[in-house]
């Protein structure tokens, strides 16, 4: 709702006076127990053509609940928050002169703060504010109010972004069936998928109309107190979805059977008037849920009905918030599913991609295996300096075929305990193979790690070499081969 401003008089002189928020539509993720809290923030303007007589300046956020059925009604205020703003410079007679004022204010409100609930004709949760200039007696105030929407929505990590939610089971000798949908949670005003998957076990079996629809149950208490003193309880379909089976679909073998496997596609509504979030909140309670009504005709012609029903949660998504009208647009955008606005979540197992190279990098000299598929070997010509050294196919055949025994690591820490000893001595001596062919030194190199992997390696290094670096592109492009003595060397143990 804009902010509209209310007054007579002398109000002409007042020019602007509005409540600027930071966000009019404050966010909580997951529910009342696990949600953070959210930062209100915001400032009120006013901006005066002449003097005005002031006496305060006032500002107020609440928070209201109106609970209605059958004839009873119940309102309450269960947030209130006051700001009193003193004008600068104001005059002993309490004129204010003209010019522009700001007044900043901040509310934290605690991640368990209920939710808005607005669509409904008789219960709602609404959030206000008003801000007020008190200009005295016999003068008429000056009035800017605000709305604010408080939504709750899934958090990244809960469950009902992930799970697919199904039902299988057997009418017996006549289908066995499998219902299901994507995920329990579901975007308000997008669309929902819904796939069938229906094996016949009766010969001459055809299926003809199949009804899905979205139906929502609201339960309303006046007192929340006494959960047993439930006032009300109304459903209503929000969506529907009817098909008529071609008979000449083929069917597909799936898990050994024919069956016929399909899809169908929801489109939920966009306005608050017509399907609210599900929510459960001060008294009151909406809940979602996905009907089927498939009819099966037997061989005799004699129809047989299926029904079946999954739970759904619609939420309202931080990337397809409400209009001031209590609407969603989504025209733009096409036939999107929920998917399409799970902020944050990662994919689906079986929605992901294969390890492909970057596409702006050439992938001649970078030496793969198989086809840019990983391996057990490092690729030459990437960002490695050296080909990896340790054997990890054989320490996989040997992780699943034997375990490590307390002997067994022993024995490998001496080795390693005497490699390092023989190549500190080592490293001292004269470097009789640095007149041999780099490849060459780095095939024997790469050989003798496959021998034992955990033995250190000593290189000498010259420091006028090190600071020959190229760019990082060119790097990654070079058939060049970093020798083996240019390596910096690794972490020399300390003796005392």
């Amino acid at each position: 709702m804009a902010s509209r401003l209310f007054g007579t008089g002398n109000t002409a002189n007042c020019k602007y006076f509005n409540i600027r928020l930071d966000q009019s539509t404050l966010v909580l993720r997951g529910n009342e127990e696990e949600a953070s809290s959210v930062l209100l923030k915001g400032t009120l303007v006013l901006c005066l053509a002449e003097p005005l007589k002031v006496q305060n300046v006032r500002l107020r956020f609440t928070g209201e609940r109106r609970v209605g059925c059958g004839g009873q009604k119940k309102d309450d205020q269960f947030l209130r928050k006051y700001w009193s703003f003193e004008p600068p410079g104001l005059s002993r007679g309490g004129t204010l002169a003209a010019d522009n004022y700001e007044w900043h204010f901040d509310y934290v409100l605690p991640g368990s703060t209920p939710e808005s609930v607005e669509g409904l004709d008789d219960s709602w949760i609404v959030y206000r504010m008003k801000a007020t200039i008190d200009r005295g007696i016999l003068a008429q105030n000056i009035i800017t109010r605000k709305h604010i929407r408080v939504v709750r929505t899934l958090d990244t990590a809960a469950l009902e972004l992930f799970h697919e939610m199904r039902v299988d089971n057997t009418w017996h000798d006549k289908i066995d069936y499998t219902l299901s949908t994507p995920t329990k949670g579901v975007i308000f005003g997008t669309t929902v998928d819904v796939n069938f998957r229906i094996a016949s076990l009766l010969k001459g079996l055809k299926i003809g109309e199949v009804n899905t629809s979205l139906v929502e149950t609201q339960d309303i208490w006046i007192d929340p107190k006494y959960p047993e003193r439930k006032k009300g309880t109304f459903s209503r379909p929000v969506a529907e979805d009817k098909f008529d089976f071609p008979q000449d679909q083929e069917t597909e073998l799936v898990d050994g059977h024919d069956a016929w496997v399909f899809s169908r596609r929801l489109t939920l509504p966009k306005s608050l008037r017509q399907c609210l979030q599900t929510v459960d909140t001060m008294g009151i309670q909406t809940k979602h849920s996905l009907n089927f009504h498939v009819n099966l005709i037997n061989p005799d012609e004699h129809v047989s009905k299926l029904t079946a029903s999954l739970p759904v949660q619609i939420y309202i998504s931080p990337a397809l918030l409400m209009a001031e009208d209590n609407t969603i647009s989504t025209d733009h955008l096409g036939g999107v599913n929920s998917g399409a606005f799970a902020v944050g979540a990662p994919p689906q197992y079986g929605q992901h991609r294969s390890d492909l190279l970057y596409s702006d990098l050439d992938p001649a000299g970078y030496v793969t295996p198989a086809g840019n598929l990983s391996g057990f070997n490092t690729p030459y010509n990437s960002q490695s300096r050296r080909g990896s050294s340790d054997n990890l196919a054989a320490l996989a055949l040997a992780s699943t075929t034997a375990s490590f025994t307390p002997i067994a690591l022993q024995s490998r820490l001496n080795n390693l305990d005497n490699a390092t000893s023989a190549d500190r001595t080592s490293s001292h001596a004269p470097n009789s193979s640095s007149s041999e062919n780099p490849s060459a030194t780095l095939s024997r190199q790469v050989s003798d790690e496959s021998t034992d992997p955990c033995s250190p390696q000593h290189f000498e290094y010259s420091p006028k070499q090190m600071n020959k670096v190229p760019s990082y592109s060119t790097a990654l492009r070079s058939q060049h081969q970093t020798p083996i003595n240019e390596v910096p060397p690794i972490y020399q143990p300390f003796e005392r």
